[in-house]
């Protein structure tokens, strides 16, 4: 049931929020926003460095659906244009002449490969795969594609013996729709069950014709990357009996068809990441052995498997963006070789941000080339390197596409089109702090005020923390936030043992542990925020998704401290959500087995996981709660709330649940815009009925 809503001026008076007319001629920011924001991602730069494709995607309002298009911005700044206006079209690809890009569209059915002549001309469809095609990747030649096509496994006819029954079958129920589970991981959220279904690396001519299937194995493969010759292709596969899920293994075939031949490895899991450009190694990323807090390192080998050398150490850095938000599209991180083979440049997790390093492949070491604090969500190199592609944020800018140039060590922002919409907003700017949890260890955090805060009046604190847990907050644009903080309070969120940024014996201090050391340092974060002049101590709340929603439910089972809380698809059973999540991996939470922070495996530990769980603790819960999740969540399945809300009811403690129809995991980043809308609606709602 959807809790009742506070007319505004209610709510104003209550968080003692000022009128808009306070904040002059900009206005609060509204959940109702998310119409008006520009996704921008997917920053693709063209090999002579001169132009950039990139995506926009927009919550479109009277289809209540997402609508992306490609556009192209010139690298001197000179020019941005729109490129396409299909319904969903993403994934941009430069021929190796710049003159085409070729990209996924998705239309009213599985997307297909388009190409787009630059100098003139309409799209014109590349592929008729039955289930569609994603992923192109040119040859260096120019003169085929690589691209991913998955197969469907055929529904098998209905165990019915029609004869007996003296009828044909009808041809509604001539296959049956029984499903069979054969495999340890048969679904992914977002895409349902996917038992029966097999990605394939295929090749296609690049004027569309002659596709051809190159692999078929029942593992399925994907991520194809041509060799500099192009005579094989270097490819990705996650074998389906590994049950932990993360023990993928390199592979090579023929670009014409044959024999596929397995890259041998003695590593845990290994994941190739490009050829060098001499086409005698292979970069790539492993880790040795099953450990959840894993930091990846990055080697080569030759193409026969021998010769291996490891550049950057495992457990060093967190390659990728780590930093969450809302307002994030499909970031693709980054990763590439200069052309000497000698350096590789990539985006890494640091400490509240993201930014782009240069590795030497010969010492290890790293130089930040793009820094600054903020949010680098993924970014391309030109063909020489001298210049990079990125798409950048922080928490008043909303995502745009940068370039900058290596010779000079200068950045320059190409699109402003979230401009006009921040330029309106009265946004709230975060203040970062620290502070000792007294266990020798020091949590970083942020303040998010009122941005029309008034000198000496305290406002409700809500402390929301992150998902993961190997993920972190930073310097990024949160929309939810900065609902928040329009509509009066002080939002305060930190990166706690778990987190991903400060190394890995921080990210890995929650393995076998995953509530304490959260729980001491929120605890340490709360305990300093309630000093500040315009924190209100008698007003705190506390919310969280995912892991987030598994940590507000363990703070409240061990504190009365909050006056009400939200848990977001949450986890309220460790065991349960081990064997049921779509990762289905026994020791998905653990690190490495015969370890200290190894809790024995879901069956043997499961005293372990059972202890770790909130719902072993829900008697303590007295705090009113709001639980929300989505009814098509595979990845924290929606019995993990029924039965905090179920044991909760028995209790006779206050709760309310919300469900959302047809909703995942990813409800707050990418589900339906009005579900979206309505969420933060009834969270804040949810927060103002609690506040006196």
């Amino acid at each position: 049931m959807r809790p009742l809503h506070v007319f505004p001026l209610v709510a104003a008076l209550l968080t003692g929020a000022l009128p808009a007319s306070a904040a002059g001629s900009k206005r609060p920011v509204a959940a109702e926003d998310l119409f008006k924001i520009a996704f921008v991602s997917s920053a693709t730069i063209s090999h002579d460095g001169k132009r950039v494709a990139f995506v926009v995607q927009r919550a479109d309002m009277k289809s209540d659906t997402y609508k992306a298009g490609l556009w192209l911005a010139d690298s001197d700044g000179s020019r941005v244009v729109q490129l396409t206006r299909g319904e969903n079209d993403a994934e941009p690809a430069w021929s190796p002449d710049d003159r085409t890009i070729v990209f996924t569209r998705a239309h009213e059915g599985p997307g297909q490969l388009y190409a787009i002549d630059l100098t003139g001309g309409e799209a014109r469809r590349l592929t008729h795969q039955e289930h569609g095609a994603s992923g192109a990747v040119f040859s260096h030649d120019g003169k085929r594609i690589a691209f991913t096509s998955t197969a469907v496994d055929p529904a098998p006819l209905a165990n019915v013996d029609w004869k007996a029954l003296g009828i044909a079958p009808p041809a509604k129920y001539k296959h049956s729709d029984i499903r069979t589970l054969p495999w340890p991981r048969y679904q992914l959220n977002g895409a349902g069950f996917i038992y029966d279904k097999t990605p394939h690396i295929w090749t296609i001519d690049a004027d569309g014709r002659n596709a051809k299937q190159l692999t078929s194995s029942r593992d399925g493969e994907t991520t194809p990357f041509w060799s500099p010759d192009d005579k094989q292709i270097l490819y990705s596969v996650t074998p389906l009996a590994s049950v932990e899920g993360d023990q993928g293994e390199m592979w090579l075939i023929s670009s014409s068809g044959g024999t596929p031949a397995k890259i041998a490895s003695s590593h845990y899991g290994v994941n190739p990441q490009q050829w060098f450009h001499d086409g005698k190694r292979i970069l790539f990323a492993y880790a040795s052995r099953h450990d959840a807090s894993s930091l990846p390192a990055v080697a080569s080998v030759n193409a026969d498997g021998g010769g291996e050398r490891t550049h950057v150490a495992e457990n060093t850095v967190l390659f990728g963006d780590g930093v969450i938000n809302d307002t994030k599209e499909n970031g693709n991180g980054c990763g590439e070789l200069t052309p000497d083979d000698a350096t590789l440049i990539a985006d890494v997790s640091i400490s509240g941000a993201t930014e782009i390093d240069a590795f030497s492949l010969a010492s290890g070491k790293a130089t930040t080339l793009i820094g600054g604090g903020r949010e680098i969500m993924d970014c391309s190199l030109s063909r020489d390197a001298r210049t990079i592609a990125y798409t950048a944020l922080d928490a008043t800018h909303l995502p745009e596409i940068n370039v900058f140039d290596r010779t000079t060590g200068q950045s320059r922002g190409l699109t402003h089109l979230n401009d006009t919409l921040t330029d309106s907003l009265a946004l709230a700017v975060p203040e970062q702090h620290a502070v000792s949890n007294g266990q020798g260890g020091t949590v970083a955090y942020w303040v998010l005020k009122p941005p029309n805060a008034v000198a000496g009046k305290r406002y409700p604190v809500i402390l929301d923390i992150h998902g993961g847990p190997h993920t972190e907050f930073g310097n990024s644009f949160f929309h939810e936030f900065q609902v928040l903080a329009a509509r009066g309070y002080v939002v305060v969120y930190a990166n706690p043992r778990g987190s991903v940024g400060y190394g890995y014996d921080w990210s890995a201090a929650l393995d076998g542990n995953w509530g304490d050391a959260m729980f001491a340092d929120e605890t340490a974060v709360m305990d300093e925020v309630v000093k500040r002049a315009d924190a209100d101590p008698a007003r705190t709340f506390v919310s969280g998704g995912s892991y987030g929603g598994y940590a507000t439910l363990w703070m409240i089972s061990h504190t009365n401290r909050f006056k009400a809380a939200l848990a977001e698809r949450a986890v309220s059973d460790l065991f349960t959500e081990t064997l049921s999540a779509d990762f289905a991996a026994p020791r998905g939470f653990e690190g490495p087995p015969g370890t200290p922070r190894s809790w024995g495996g879901a069956l043997q530990g499961y005293p372990t996981y059972w202890q770790q769980s909130p719902l072993a603790h829900v008697a303590a819960v007295h705090t009113p709660l709001l639980l929300l999740h989505g009814d098509n969540d595979t990845r924290t399945p929606i019995a993990e709330t029924l039965q905090e809300y179920e044991a909760l009811k028995i209790l006779n403690r206050p709760v309310e649940l919300v469900e959302f129809p047809r909703e995942t995991h990813d409800l707050s980043r990418t589900g339906e815009p009005i579900h979206r809308v309505e969420r933060l609606h009834i969270i804040t709602d949810w927060f103002n009925r609690h506040l006196r």
